[in-house]
C-alpha cells in the first residue's frame, strides 16, 4: 500500500515538475505594437466620432496579422495628453503584418475617410512581448 502511494506521489511530482519546466522555458513572443492617438476636431459630432472609432476597430477583422486591438477615450488625470483624447494599440504578429497593414485597402480607405475628422494625430510603433 505504501509502495503504491509512493509511486502515485512520485508520478504527481514528476508531472508537476515537467509542467513547471515547460512553462518556465517558454519565451514570450515578440510582437509589434502600433499606437494611434488622436483628437477629433471640435465640429465633429459624437455620433460621427463613434462611427469613426467603430470603423477603426473593424480593421481587426479585415486585415490579417492583427492579434489584438484595444483602446478608447483618454481617462488620464496627469495632464500630459498633449490634448490627444483617444488612444488605440494594435498588436501585430510581426513586422511583416504591420507592413502589410499600412498599404492595405481597408486601412487606406479608413484613413481617407477619417483623417479629415482629426485635429491632431500621433502614430508610434514599438516592439513588445506577448
Amino acid at each position: 500500500m505504501k509502495s503504491n502511494q509512493a509511486i502515485f506521489l512520485s508520478l504527481i511530482f514528476t508531472c508537476i515538475l515537467l509542467f513547471s519546466c515547460e512553462a518556465d522555458n517558454s519565451e514570450p513572443k515578440e510582437v509589434l505594437r502600433h499606437v494611434v492617438a488622436f483628437t477629433f476636431k471640435d465640429s465633429i459630432t459624437t455620433e460621427r466620432q463613434q462611427q469613426a472609432i467603430t470603423d477603426f476597430k473593424a480593421l481587426k477583422n479585415q486585415i490579417p496579422g492583427i492579434l489584438s486591438f484595444e483602446g478608447g477615450e483618454d481617462v488620464s488625470v496627469e495632464g500630459f495628453t498633449k490634448n490627444l483624447t483617444h488612444c488605440f494599440i494594435i498588436t501585430f504578429e510581426d513586422q511583416a503584418a504591420r507592413d502589410a497593414y499600412i498599404p492595405h485597402s481597408a486601412h487606406l480607405e479608413l484613413v481617407k475617410k477619417n483623417k479629415p475628422l482629426m485635429n491632431d494625430l500621433l502614430v508610434l510603433d514599438f516592439w513588445g512581448k506577448d
